[in-house]
This record gives C-alpha cells, sequence and structure tokens, in this order.
C-alpha cells in the first residue's frame, strides 16, 4: 500500500481528492458562512484549466465553476449586506449585452438553419452559457465585496495564480532549446486550449494590471511580490513567442510612462535602441520573422502565420458585407467551415463584425470604453492610493486586452479573461468605496459644525439672558 501511495498516479490522485475536498469545503463556506470565499476560490481555479479537469472524476467536479458562482450569488442573497453599488451603468450594460448576444442566437439558428436555442443540446447555446458566466463573476464580486481588504486578498490569489501558471509553464518547458525559435518549443501550460497566445495573454493582462502597482509608496513587501509575479510573467511572455503579447506590453508600459510612472521612460528608450542585444536571439528571430525574405532574391513578405491571419480576416470582411447590420448571428462562424479547418477569424472584432455586424461591433467597441472608463475614474478619484492604483491598472489591463483581441478570440476564453471580469467587479466596487466614503466623512463634519454652529450658541447664550 505504501508502494502504490509512492506512485506519480496515486500521488496525483491524492492531490485531486485534497483539491476537490478543498472546493467542496470551500462552496459549503460560502453558502453558510462568507460569501467572498466563492470570489476567491474561482479567482485561483478558473485560469488553470488543466488542474480543473481532475475534478471531473467526481461526482459534479465538470460543473464546479457553476457550483462556485451558484453559491456565491445564494449566499449573498441568503446574507445580504447594506447595498454599495447603487446606480451604475456598466452593469446595466452587461445585461443588455448578455441579452442582445442570446437575441443573436435565434439569429444564427436561422442563418444556419440548426437547432433553436431552447435546451443545451445545442452546441451554440452551451458556448453562449459558458460566456455569460464571466459577466455573473463581476455581478457576484459586486455583491459580496465590500473593503479594500477583500479587494487585495482576490488580487493576492490573482498573483498566486499566475506564479502558478508560471511554474506549471516553466517546469514543462525544461529541457527544450530556446537558443533559436523553433515552433515545437511553445506550449500552452495549464491554460488547455487556450493555446500558446491565450496563456501569453492572460500573462501580459496580468502584468498590465499589476505594473501599476510598483508606484505604490512604502509598502515593500506588496512591492516585492509585484515585482517577483511580473518577472516571472514577462519571462514567459517572451518564451512564449507570442508577437502580440509582446506589442500589448509595449503599448502598456508606454501608456503608464505617460500617466505616472515616468521613470520606464528608461527601459523602453533601452528596449527601443538596443532591444536586438537585450533580447534573447530566439524572441528576435520571433520577431524578425513577421516580415523578411524567404529567400535572397525576393521580395520582403508575411510569414505563414501572418499571411493565414490576412487570409482569414479577407474572407471575414467578404462574409460581414453580405450581413453588415446585424450579421450572422452570435457563435455561427465556427460552425461554417470557411477557410480548411479554422473555426475562428483569428481578430475578435472582425468576428463580431460577422456575427453580430455594425451594431454588435459598436457595443462590443463601447463595452470596452466603458470598462476603461471606470478604471479611469477610480485612478481619478480614489483617495486611498490602493484603490487608485487598482484603477489604472485595470485600465491597463482593458488596453491589453483590446490589443491581444486584434489578433485572435480571447474574449470568449474564461481561463484567459476570467480575471478580467472579477477585477471589474472589484473596481465597481472601489468606485462605490472612493465615493461613499467622502460623503461619510462630510456628514460627519457637517453633524459637528451643526452641532457647535453661531446661532445655536446665540440661542443659548439668549436663553440663559432671558432667566
Amino acid at each position: 500500500m505504501i508502494v502504490d501511495l509512492a506512485t506519480p498516479t496515486a500521488l496525483t490522485s491524492i492531490r485531486a481528492i485534497g483539491l476537490y475536498s478543498a472546493v467542496v469545503a470551500g462552496a459549503l463556506a460560502t453558502l453558510v458562512w462568507r460569501s467572498e470565499i466563492g470570489i476567491y476560490l474561482l479567482a485561483v481555479l478558473l485560469p488553470l484549466q488543466t488542474t480543473r479537469y481532475h475534478l471531473h472524476a467526481f461526482p459534479l467536479g465538470a460543473n464546479i465553476v457553476d457550483i462556485l458562482l451558484l453559491c456565491t450569488l445564494i449566499g449573498s442573497i441568503i446574507r445580504p449586506q447594506t447595498p454599495l453599488i447603487r446606480r451604475t451603468s456598466v452593469l446595466g450594460f452587461l445585461f443588455l449585452i448578455c441579452a442582445m448576444y442570446y437575441l443573436s442566437l435565434w439569429r444564427g439558428a436561422f442563418y444556419l438553419g440548426g437547432s433553436m436555442p431552447i435546451w443545451f443540446t445545442d452546441v451554440r447555446l452551451v458556448d453562449y452559457k459558458n460566456f455569460i458566466v464571466m459577466p455573473l463573476l463581476t455581478i457576484a464580486a459586486t455583491r459580496v465585496l465590500r473593503t479594500p481588504k477583500q479587494i487585495a486578498i482576490v488580487i493576492a490569489l490573482c498573483c498566486v495564480t499566475a506564479l502558478a501558471v508560471d511554474f506549471s509553464y516553466l517546469k514543462g518547458a525544461a529541457g527544450r532549446d530556446f537558443s533559436h525559435y523553433a515552433e515545437e518549443t511553445r506550449d500552452a501550460g495549464p491554460l488547455g486550449y487556450a493555446g500558446e497566445n491565450g496563456l501569453a495573454s492572460y500573462l501580459v493582462e496580468t502584468t498590465a494590471f499589476l505594473l501599476p502597482l510598483f508606484a505604490m509608496k512604502g509598502k515593500v513587501l506588496l512591492r516585492a511580490t509585484v515585482a517577483l509575479v511580473t518577472t516571472a510573467n514577462i519571462v514567459c511572455i517572451l518564451f512564449s513567442y507570442s508577437r502580440e503579447a509582446y506589442l500589448a506590453l509595449a503599448l502598456v508600459l508606454c501608456f503608464l510612462a505617460v500617466v505616472k510612472i515616468r521613470w520606464l521612460f528608461i527601459p523602453i528608450l533601452l528596449l527601443v535602441v538596443s532591444w536586438q542585444t537585450i533580447l534573447p536571439v530566439a524572441v528576435q528571430e520571433r520577431i524578425a520573422m513577421t516580415y523578411n525574405k524567404p529567400d535572397a532574391g525576393q521580395a520582403a513578405a508575411l510569414d505563414a502565420s501572418a499571411q493565414e491571419r490576412v487570409m482569414l480576416w479577407t474572407d471575414a470582411l467578404n462574409l460581414f458585407k453580405a450581413n453588415p447590420v446585424i450579421g450572422t448571428g452570435f457563435l455561427t462562424y465556427a460552425q461554417m467551415g470557411r477557410v480548411g479547418s479554422y473555426k475562428d477569424t483569428h481578430n475578435f472584432y472582425l468576428k463580431m463584425l460577422v456575427e453580430t455586424g455594425l451594431s454588435g461591433l459598436a457595443l462590443f467597441l463601447l463595452q470596452l470604453l466603458l470598462f476603461a472608463k471606470s478604471g479611469i475614474q477610480l485612478f481619478s478619484r480614489a483617495r486611498d492610493s490602493f484603490l487608485s492604483l487598482v484603477g489604472l491598472g485595470f485600465a491597463c489591463l482593458i488596453l491589453a486586452a483590446a490589443i491581444v483581441n486584434f489578433f485572435g478570440d480571447r474574449w470568449m476564453f474564461i481561463q484567459v479573461d476570467s480575471n478580467l471580469w472579477i477585477l471589474l467587479g472589484c473596481v465597481l466596487c472601489g468606485l462605490s468605496m472612493s465615493v461613499r466614503v467622502p460623503a461619510e466623512t462630510a456628514a460627519v463634519k457637517q453633524k459637528k459644525v451643526r452641532r457647535y454652529s453661531w446661532h445655536e450658541s446665540t440661542a443659548a447664550l439668549a436663553g440663559g439672558d432671558a432667566a
């Protein structure tokens, strides 16, 4: 028996049993004790797709994300708290988007001539449900988070998860030759079917959010943690060979240098001037191969990967012209088999244009602007420096997400963007905190002024004289 437990399979099973037990205990604690525990667990589990696969062997293990989310929402109803968020256009907009996408599912059913989106036997309805989980993460976070400490715990857990992703990726990459670029050295790590670019997108969005926290004054432990996570993330981003992640990271650094952290101009300038010296040879090769000469006698051209994207984009634009207003229907492109075995346009904006038309693309762009605006508002309004930098970090995250989605669909993958939606809930809570605290302070001051006002003092003296 002892020998059996020492085998890798047995150890893996023991870990899976331990993880499953912890998740079940967390779900129960979410229902009967603290509703925010569900959000904490989801912040850790959602990016780790291959880890969640180990839970599928247990009862309801495949539905653990839905169960934790439901427990969080039910717990917030069973133990209602004082409303923190009263009115916000963002939450209303999320309901609008979800309703619009469901109506677009019906449009797609008629366009494809397939089954109606009534029950989960319909593949597109299942994908829609999986997407709707992400806006529900925001709603759940706004219902259970009430203090900056809780927001800090969420961010700390996001850091722990990012480190777990980095460790898993680097452990899997051990022994590979990274001296020169080779496609076979790429790996998706624990993000599973999100792919190599999905892994890089997750890491660059996490890094974009954490970078502003370097501006925290005094908090040595926090800054050291941020430095550790961002360093590990950047190493993995470099050797993921994802050019979209390189571009997103560069533009986020430029944005931060302009808005807040001026010293970032120094590494940016050094990188611009001497990137061929600073960056690893394999990364230089990956960047240079985007547009080069296949042979000495030929003109420069895009590499095969970039040419495939151009081909898909051209096909998507042609399809859009036939259905310009409302598109072919949400989640229809993957069912069409337009270009070989490809099931994606490799550009989320074009995917929205094809499937939901100009109206859907306009709503998606407005959604990005609303999210970024919420972050900027928290950055400019919050008196607490931590909440202010959380707002700036979220704006940077949205900038990174906007860039990486130009080169592929990262928006629909919960393991890539779960942090985005949970942190959106944190930002909305932070906005309410930043509005509520000054209001309460003003009320206290007004009460003191009223208590010791000149008129009340004069009336008291007059009464005394009359007596």
